[in-house]
């Protein structure tokens, strides 16, 4: 399984910037990254609402996180 993650936040005019593009050996993996980079970590129903659905996008504050998870 292939585990992609795409982290970027919003700059003072608005334009989306990219932080962090990478891949992550798991799931648990991904989740880790994503409670490093945004400034809070996610709850409990994101984290399962991400493994159910294989990925999905989620946004921390001005954070905005894409997971992508493929066999």
């Amino acid at each position: 399984m292939t585990t992609t993650v795409d982290i970027s936040t919003i700059d003072e005019r608005g334009k989306r910037v990219p932080v962090i593009h990478c891949d992550a050996a798991s799931m648990t993996a991904a989740l880790r990254i994503i409670d490093g980079a945004a400034p809070a970590p996610a709850n409990r129903h994101v984290r399962r609402r991400l493994r159910l659905e294989h990925g999905g996008v989620v946004c921390i504050g001005k954070v905005r996180v894409e997971v992508d998870a493929t066999a």
